[in-house]
């Protein structure tokens, strides 16, 4: 099998190490690529794949949105996010899905049942992805562009505010989606008004303990770095393209390895 991950930067990602382990584990030949991709350069990775030439692809940051125009079909969790993770062929068609959101809420089902208020800060792709499937509409979307925070809101019937109006006592788990914190210096917001065992979970994993989980840490809530909902939604991809139900145990623990944890 052919596969690869889409996306610009793309050199921080692990997908290749994990889904080439499991595509050994599961006795299939096969290579993971990652590919820096501009966005002029698109159109024609989606020809290839239709072509032949590739037999999925992963999606990540900044095209999780864009790559729609260049497929046959969404499934149901695809459309409700309006936003594309995964990208796979069934009777020659390009088909896409999203896997983020179920990969995150199996990462949290162990911290929390949802029962609470959700903050989710960013409002991307994944974003999109996470907040179709929580199970719970008590949300609340906070972004530095208001209008990407409000139509998303909008779209799931789900509130909106400015980092400005944030109190954060009020909420019970907080999923932090945007880039910012790979730089290992920077934090999306301010966790002033933080609880104590509040769920903090920041979908970056490398690094492993953001700017922003370290100070969760301090504050004594309870952290989830993005390892977990790495591997999940990848499992949940490897099985789209292969018909076979990977290993998450030893995914995780090879990621966590090569992130030298």
């Amino acid at each position: 099998m052919n596969l690869a991950v889409i996306g610009h930067p793309i050199a921080h990602s692990l997908s290749p190490q994990l889904h080439e382990q499991w595509l050994r584990a599961s006795g299939l030949f096969g290579c993971y690529e990652a590919i820096d991709a501009t966005p002029d350069e698109l159109p024609a990775l989606f020809a290839a794949m239709r072509e032949g030439g590739w037999d999925g692809f992963n999606v990540t940051i900044p095209y999780k949105e864009v790559v729609v125009r260049y497929l046959d079909d969404l499934d149901e969790a695809a459309k409700h996010a309006g936003a594309v993770n995964t990208v796979y062929k069934r009777d020659g068609r390009l088909i896409g899905t999203n896997t983020d959101g179920a990969g995150l809420v199996q990462a949290l089902m162990p911290y929390t049942d949802f029962t609470g208020r959700v903050l989710i800060v960013g409002a991307g792709g994944a974003a999109r992805g996470i907040v179709q499937a929580l199970p719970t509409r008590d949300v609340t979307i906070v972004n530095r562009t208001m209008e990407r925070a409000k139509a998303l809101a909008d779209t799931f019937g789900v509130v909106y505010k400015t980092f400005d109006d944030l109190n954060l006592s009020q909420y019970d788990v907080i999923i932090q989606t945007t880039s910012v914190g790979m730089d290992e210096r920077s934090t999306p917001l301010s966790l002033e008004g933080l609880r104590q065992n509040t769920v903090v979970c920041d979908i970056i994993y490398r690094p492993l303990v953001t700017p922003m989980l370290q100070e969760a840490k301090r504050r004594g809530a309870k952290i989830v770095t993005g390892v977990a909902m790495f591997v999940g939604q990848g499992a949940l991809s490897f099985e789209k393209w292969t018909g076979v139900k990977p290993d998450e145990t030893v995914g995780k623990k090879l990621i966590e390895g090569l992130l030298g944890e």
